[in-house]
């Protein structure tokens, strides 16, 4: 536990960097912040602090900076909630009660106003469509050869397949076979579907016709199809305003990692089921991270976490701001894809 000296100076010290980006010495708290005591003590104070893992010293005669683990103290136990502006509240809702034709576009606005007013990288991933629950099945031929799979979720969202229907097999079979799903498979959760259901759905049709057995084993494979999740990115160019990405290597790393939605779906997966996250620094998996946070939080249709948004920065970017600009836009969203939907 710190003191409430050591407290208020590691306070002092994270928002002076946050809003300078500049190391920061005793004098300067002691000039800029009300704190009671001398710069002698400050600067005693401020290397307890440093042997405690909370400050560094970039160059031995510069100031301290926050370290991870400052960082992570004060968003925990310092930081002090922000309520948006007026106006940058109604730019975020103004950005999404436009009328928008397609689901791409409320995730594509979303993203780009959510960079816009946190000044940072804005990371939106769509639905997990695995971890939704079925509700009904449709099969629509096309024409003899090929029928397209409709797959419909508890929270409205749809799948959709082309498969090849199996000879032998007419449209009132298929027909068929939707209502069996449907009936068997209604309210349980896609990713949860197991081979003892299969069995049953099997043993349904395979007695009156052998060739729908593969039929029946692609159209359940489809069912936990993860890979339809994407990422969108706004406000790239955002992270070359910080003056922790002078270096142009460092950029370039950067970039190559944003550019891998395969990592950057893992990134919002991990943190899928919490109300807000942040990550710091350190935490981040990938070691080209290192230098970046990230604040996400969940969306939910219809009452259900589906997706996850979220504002990537330097460790050094106001946390306080971030998370309530993500909060805002969370509630936001949730709330454009329900009446989307509906």
């Amino acid at each position: 536990m710190l003191s409430d000296r050591k407290r208020a100076i590691l306070k002092a010290i994270v928002s002076d960097y946050i809003q300078r980006a500049e190391p920061v010495g005793s004098r300067t708290l002691a000039r800029r912040y009300n704190l009671g005591i001398s710069p002698a003590t400050i600067r005693n104070e401020m290397a307890d602090l440093d042997e405690m893992g909370y400050l560094e010293q970039p160059h031995t005669s510069a100031g301290r900076i926050p370290s991870y683990m400052g960082y992570r103290y004060f968003v925990d136990s310092l930081m002090e909630t922000e309520r948006l502006s007026p106006a940058d509240e109604e730019r975020l809702t103004r950005a999404l009660q436009q009328r928008l034709s397609k689901i791409d576009t409320v995730f594509s606005q979303a993203t780009r106003v959510l960079s816009e007013v946190s000044q940072y990288v804005s990371l939106i991933m769509t639905p997990i469509f695995g971890q939704q629950v079925f509700q009904q099945l449709q099969l629509v031929p096309l024409d003899t050869h090929y029928v397209v799979v409709l797959l419909v979720t508890d929270t409205g969202l749809v799948q959709n397949r082309v498969m090849e229907i199996p000879p032998g097999v007419s449209a009132a079979e298929l027909d068929q076979i939707a209502q069996v799903f449907t009936k068997l498979l209604r309210g349980m959760p896609l990713e949860n579907l197991s081979s003892s259901f299969l069995q049953e759905l099997y043993s349904v049709f395979s007695r009156r016709n052998k060739t729908l057995q593969h039929f029946l084993v692609e159209l359940v494979a489809s069912f936990g199809y993860t890979g339809e999740e994407k990422v969108y990115l706004g406000g790239t160019t955002n992270i070359l305003k910080q003056p922790e990405f002078n270096d142009v290597e460092k950029v370039r790393s950067l970039l190559q990692v944003l550019e891998e939605r395969d990592h950057l779906c893992r990134l919002l997966m991990d943190t899928a089921s919490e109300d807000i996250a942040i990550t710091i620094g350190e935490e981040n998996k990938c070691i080209l991270m290192k230098d970046c946070s990230i604040v996400t939080a969940c969306y939910e249709i219809n009452g259900r976490r589906v997706g996850t948004i979220g504002v990537l920065g330097p460790t050094r970017m106001d946390y306080a701001r971030v998370v309530s600009v993500v909060e805002y836009m969370q509630k936001l969203l949730s709330k454009a894809l329900a009446e989307f939907l509906c």
